[in-house]
């Protein structure tokens, strides 16, 4: 797949201002030194350019001056609920600022002891958030009641009231998900920005966390007081997560991430901000790490947040906040063409988007599900997760909720789903948490939303080397009745475990062929026939792969030395097909009789064992037989 085909993608990151030396000395200046009326305006300008973490600073020591002003509890209030995600003590602060508001609040005056009108929406927003949603709409109702009509967070209060009803249905209907915070991958910083392997043995990580020799310390910014984006791994050992590991692409001073990878997990798609913008770049992927950052394949004068690419390398969707969409950010496609470029981006439409924010696409491995966060109208909070299926006419079924305890009243973000969907993880700034945000386990104990069906091959080096870089498996796969009647596809294995993947659809027939790239005849071929189930279903084949004749065969089924004959037979079959409501084998039918009357000859020439082998499969119609 070329470069061309991740241009489009962005990062989720918020723009990261750093502490310069100047601002570190004016800030303790004033701090140490400056008067009631200085902090003020200090305070306020911060807030104003969300520097969050820096106006709390101030905001502290004007309630050490005043602790009962409601202008100053409201600005405590806020830093507090924003940078520091803690709900309790923002909740105490916003409790006393709306005791005593103002439509004509001025930011900028010492003598201005009242609070903002605003200050009822947030303190709504913090018992949003706990859980009170009576409490919660009737503040919402509130703020829209007092507020001036020109308020920017009127709308928003409509959307939260909406949430709050919705809460109400949803947190009373508790899904049977599993979820556990992931305490021995998160830190007392931003854990977030994630993706899981198709396995679920390995898992890459942003993390906003201080180095152990503290070379990013002081890059911290001052919104959150947070080092840069970090690019973190950590293997599944045991169903035990191992210590995160710092990814060699990361620097102290600039944020770095990956967003994501291909399927054979050859390449990575990383994101840095070293030219100063923010771009997208690939790096190869060489064992558990990533090696250096390679081509550069983004620029664009929209913010595309995030995108994720399907596992045949046909589609890409990515998130924009361009002209001509819905509201905020949208959920766009882009479709590979013959010449590997990509095609126009078409938006994903109504029933996907909304007037809120629509975020971190995440699609199944059968390309039917797609995954997205959303903090419209169709959550109970923040980002919910949601989901919507692909239809036969190749529409998208109206989003779905993925519900309680999954989806929370604070920001549930970036899902990603292992290769059978029956586990996950996600990233949330619930209340409980070890840091700004944390990542959580998500164990899925409901149907998934999709019939799954996969085939999966698995390549060993017959010396127990790692692969070579260049082994690779031609697949013709045909099917007698699908639509598509033959696929030939050329997949890379992984060079983390050697494995490689294809979508199979359940109750069909396949025929496969694989061969060595450019020779033939096959060194597998076979027959058979997928389940007729809802329930994730995997054909599994193990191949090696002999260093000195670099070819790949398949590996021959160990037998115990007791059980091997002294004259060498051939493998005898027979195999018979019923008709509607027939199940039973007469002993007359000729290939039944060749087959009896040749065990029968291989008994007299001294065969001392026969193991019999049956496997069966049958349609999926239900009959009385």
């Amino acid at each position: 797949m070329k470069s061309i085909f991740f241009s489009l993608m962005a990062t989720i990151f918020i723009f990261n201002l750093t502490v310069a030396q100047d601002v570190t000395e004016e800030v303790e200046k004033v701090l140490a030194k400056g008067d009631e009326q200085q902090m003020v305006n200090e305070n306020s300008r911060y807030m104003q350019e969300d520097f969050l973490y820096v106006a709390d600073l101030f905001a502290t020591r004007l309630l050490q001056i005043n602790p009962t002003s409601c202008n100053y509890n409201y600005r405590k209030g806020y830093t507090t609920l924003y940078s520091f995600k803690d709900v309790l003590n923002a909740k105490k602060y916003f409790e006393v600022a709306v005791q005593n508001t103002d439509e004509n609040y001025d930011a900028y005056s010492k003598r201005e002891e009242s609070a903002p009108i605003d200050a009822i929406y947030h303190l709504a927003e913090c018992h949003h958030k706990l859980g009170d949603l009576d409490k919660a709409i009737e503040l919402y109702s509130s703020f829209k009641t007092l507020s001036r009509e020109k308020s920017e967070l009127i709308a928003q209060a409509d959307v939260r009231i909406q949430q709050c009803d919705n809460a109400k249905q949803i947190i009373g209907n508790k899904r049977k998900y599993d979820i556990i915070n992931m305490q021995s991958v998160n830190s007392a910083f931003s854990d977030y920005v994630l993706f899981i392997s198709l396995d679920g043995e390995i898992m890459y990580f942003t993390s906003r966390r201080l180095w152990e020799n503290k070379a990013n310390n002081e890059f911290r910014d001052i919104k959150y007081n947070e080092c840069p984006d970090d690019a973190y791994v950590t293997k599944n050992k045991n169903k035990s997560w191992s210590q995160p590991e710092l990814l060699s692409i990361s620097t102290p001073k600039n944020s770095e991430s990956v967003l994501g990878s291909t399927m054979n997990e050859r390449r990575m798609v990383i994101y840095s901000d070293l030219s100063g913008n923010g771009d997208i770049y690939y790096g190869k992927v060489k064992g558990f790490s990533t090696s250096l950052v390679e081509d550069s394949t983004l620029n664009s004068p929209f913010w595309e947040t995030h995108a994720v690419i399907s596992s045949d390398g046909q589609t890409l969707y990515f998130t924009s906040d361009r002209d001509g969409g819905f509201g905020g950010r949208d959920i766009y496609f882009c479709k590979k063409q013959q010449d590997d470029s990509l095609s126009t981006p078409e938006n994903l439409g109504p029933i996907v988007n909304s007037a809120g924010d629509e975020d971190a696409p995440f699609l199944s491995f059968d390309k039917k599900v797609l995954y997205f966060a959303t903090n419209g109208t169709r959550s109970i909070g923040g980002f919910d997760i949601m989901y919507t299926t692909l239809q036969s006419d190749g529409s998208w079924s109206n989003a779905q909720n993925m519900g309680y305890p999954m989806n929370s009243t604070y920001d549930d973000h970036f899902y990603t789903t292992t290769i059978d969907g029956k586990s996950g993880v996600f990233s949330s700034d619930r209340s409980g948490g070890m840091g700004n945000r944390d990542i959580y386990y998500m164990g899925n104990n409901e149907r998934t939303p999709s019939e799954i069906a996969v085939f999966k091959g698995t390549i060993v080096t017959n010396t127990g080397e790692p692969l070579p870089e260049n082994v690779a498996v031609d697949f013709v796969l045909s099917c007698s009745d699908c639509v598509e009647k033959e696929r030939t596809i050329s997949l890379s294995p992984s060079m983390r475990n050697g494995a490689f993947y294809t979508d199979l659809e359940p109750c069909k027939t396949y025929k496969i062929a694989l061969f060595n790239p450019g020779k033939t005849p096959a060194f597998h071929e076979e027959t058979f026939i997928t389940e007729c189930k809802k329930e994730f279903q995997e054909i599994s084949r193990e191949f090696i792969y002999y260093m000195d004749e670099e070819i790949i065969k398949v590996i021959p089924p160990a037998v115990p030395e007791d059980t091997i004959p002294e004259i060498a037979f051939k493998n005898l079959e027979f195999i018979t097909y019923f008709e509607y409501n027939k199940n039973k084998v007469s002993s007359k039918e000729a290939d039944l009789k060749n087959l009896l009357t040749e065990v029968e000859k291989q008994l007299t020439e001294g065969r001392e064992k026969i193991t019999l082998n049956i496997y069966s499969s049958a349609s999926y119609v239900p009959t009385r037989t």
